[in-house]
């Protein structure tokens, strides 16, 4: 028995230091590969370049990839790139560049994956707070480490794995402020948090809409929170000061607010009316069942291929939807606030994109609301104390892990091997 109670001592003191080891190894275990921009990268490692040279984001040239692989960084155009989405993630992606150098993938990539870490540990503070558990708290943690679509999206200068962390970030936040005697000033710091997840993707203020609403319900009507919105709209609007003070803006007009406006209408109409045809494109409706991965990059290489593709781990992502099965069960039994929590942060990540079914979309978007899921596997785990089917279960996804891993880092492999990863006939 002492012997038990010195492993739980040990687990709750120790026990998230492997899986941070594990997510930081897999994350950053040679990032630089492909020394080439993959999917798309084309967009805001380039974006994030000229950013940080002009101000605001320049156009390029056509197959300016080629020259910007080859350490050519400096072939952009006087024009302004008519861009979709708020500066910030691109700033972010850009200081990477700038202590590494542009002509470095490592330093594209560095930004995204030291925010996929800190996800990890986030979701660990998060779930410690939800469940009240450390050792609880350590599953989802792990299951999110080992994910192979949150693993690719951290190793790839694009947006998703940024914006993620601000939404966890801006969740821990919340939950802070439910417990906390005096909330303001957690609330204040939750508008900061999903304003500048906002200043990445618009995702971040769907979640703020969300998680104010939910505290006005469950703090029955404390206005107090109202105060996170304008805390985050002028985090957001912070982050567009390239926009306000520098010149060459093609779509700025002398009236800068009114142009400031106008050009977000732009940005909102190619969001909602995008529809193009691509290769890749998987309806929402279909994520949780992940029929359709988003290829990120593949080259043949004669008798030996090499592949990015974000599979989600299908042990974890399975026991997700059986989780959230049960736990929809359990809020409707009992309305508790941990059940309510996790719904309303799947459903803030989820629920948009199902309101854009014609839309063109990708199922790594879904990488916004895969740490719910991993909480709701928890949550549910801990109040079945279904511990043995635990142990079970993290074998079983950390053996699909193992095998997936090369898919994750770019491995090169077998052709016949490749095949072998493509379980359905939709993921080639």
């Amino acid at each position: 028995m002492r012997l038990v109670n010195w492993f739980r001592a040990l687990a709750d003191r120790f026990g998230a230091l492997p899986i941070m080891i594990l997510a930081a190894v897999i994350r950053l275990w040679n990032l630089g590969y492909p020394n080439k921009l993959v999917f798309d990268e084309t967009y805001y490692v380039k974006d994030a370049y000229t950013l940080w040279q002009t101000g605001h984001e320049k156009s390029w040239p056509a197959n300016a990839d080629v020259a910007f692989n080859a350490g050519d960084q400096n072939g952009f155009l006087t024009d302004p790139e008519f861009v979709v989405h708020a500066p910030l993630g691109k700033w972010i992606i850009g200081l990477g560049m700038q202590i590494f150098g542009p002509s470095d993938p490592w330093g594209w990539r560095i930004m995204p994956a030291l925010f996929g870490i800190a996800a990890v540990w986030l979701i660990f503070l998060i779930a410690k707070r939800l469940i009240g558990s450390t050792r609880w708290a350590l599953l989802p943690a792990f299951l999110l480490a080992i994910d192979g679509q949150a693993i690719v999206v951290s190793r790839t200068a694009i947006l998703d794995g940024i914006v993620t962390t601000f939404l966890l970030l801006g969740f821990y936040l919340l939950l802070r402020a439910a417990s906390a005697f005096k909330p303001l000033p957690w609330l204040l710091l939750m508008g900061l948090a999903l304003g500048a997840g906002a200043a990445v993707k618009w995702t971040g203020f769907i979640f703020l809409g969300v998680f104010v609403l939910y505290y006005l319900v469950a703090s029955k009507w404390n206005w107090r929170v109202i105060w996170s919105v304008p805390v985050a709209l002028a985090t957001y609007l912070i982050t567009w000061t390239g926009w306000f003070v520098t010149h060459g803006w093609g779509y700025r007009s002398d009236n800068v607010l009114l142009s400031f406006f106008e050009y977000h209408q732009q940005m909102y109409h190619f969001h909602s009316t995008l529809a193009m045809v691509h290769p890749y494109q998987s309806n929402p409706l279909t994520w949780l069942a992940m029929i359709r991965p988003t290829s990120f990059f593949f080259e043949d290489h004669g008798s030996l291929v090499s592949a990015i593709n974000p599979i989600g781990n299908p042990v974890i992502w399975l026991a997700g939807l059986a989780a959230f099965g049960f736990l929809f069960g359990w809020f409707a039994q009992y309305r508790d606030k941990q059940s309510f929590l996790v719904l309303a942060g799947f459903i803030a990540g989820y629920l948009p994109w199902v309101i854009y079914l014609n839309r063109t979309t990708f199922q790594f978007y879904s990488v916004t609301f895969e740490p719910w899921i991993m909480l709701a596997i928890a949550l549910i785990a801990f109040r079945y104390r279904a511990l043995k089917l635990v142990v079970v279960g993290s074998v079983a996804a950390f053996g699909v892990f193992l095998f997936f891993i090369p898919l994750y880092l770019g491995t090169e492999i077998p052709m016949w091997l490749w095949q072998w990863h493509m379980w359905l006939p939709t993921w080639v």
